[in-house]
């Protein structure tokens, strides 16, 4: 009886020392944001939430963030460790995800091709009168009139021109994010682009 706790005792004790080896080389493995080796992957698989993974180790769990919203982290405790004890950290970064979607929505706006049909200079100012083309589904709004600041990006074959090298006449790639006011001509209030789309300058 004796000699078989001593046995048991052993072998929890090898069980205990092995324990706190596998997490001491893990631990410092997670430290780096490396993946830890002495774990077993969680059965359930990854999580739905793009790609976070658990792992479950001799006493200790690690968890392998990586999340859609760009959370990109290795945490390691015990098996009582819970994704959602992180969810004020995943927080932060999912109202910066959803706020950088709000920006490139507005970023995005109408992009439509037209033709230039005048081109105006007042105190400074470079105003253009633009005519949506017959094959564009923007057409059937007519014509077009907006100011060019300093944040409109002017392009011609993924080169950077000046206001200068934009000619009547010429066809146009016109990127919008503002509103559209109903005057006549109608008013873009911000556009963000123009590409010339000619052969030629």
């Amino acid at each position: 009886m004796k000699k078989g706790l001593k046995i048991l005792f052993i072998i929890i004790g090898i069980i205990i020392v092995l324990g706190i080896v596998f997490f001491v080389v893990d631990y410092n493995r997670v430290q780096k944001q490396e993946k830890p080796i002495f774990c077993i992957q969680n059965p359930a698989g990854i999580i739905n939430d793009g790609g976070t993974i658990e792992y479950f180790g001799l006493g200790y769990k690690v968890i392998d963030f990586h999340t859609l919203a760009g959370y990109d982290d290795i945490k390691i405790g015990s098996w009582f460790m819970d994704y959602n004890d992180f969810e004020e950290e995943m927080k932060e970064y999912e109202e910066r995800f959803e706020e950088e979607l709000r920006q490139n929505e507005d970023t995005i706006g109408d992009i439509f091709n037209a033709k230039i049909k005048a081109i105006r200079e007042y105190n400074g100012i470079t105003t253009i009168l633009i005519e949506g083309l017959e094959t564009n589904d923007i057409n059937h709004r007519g014509e077009f009139d907006f100011s060019i600041d300093n944040d409109t990006e002017l392009l011609w074959n993924n080169t950077k021109i000046e206001v200068s090298d934009l000619k009547e006449g010429q066809d146009v790639s016109i990127t919008s994010t503002g509103e559209v006011l109903e005057s006549y001509p109608a008013q873009l209030t911000k556009v963000t682009k123009i590409i010339v789309l000619e052969d030629e300058l």
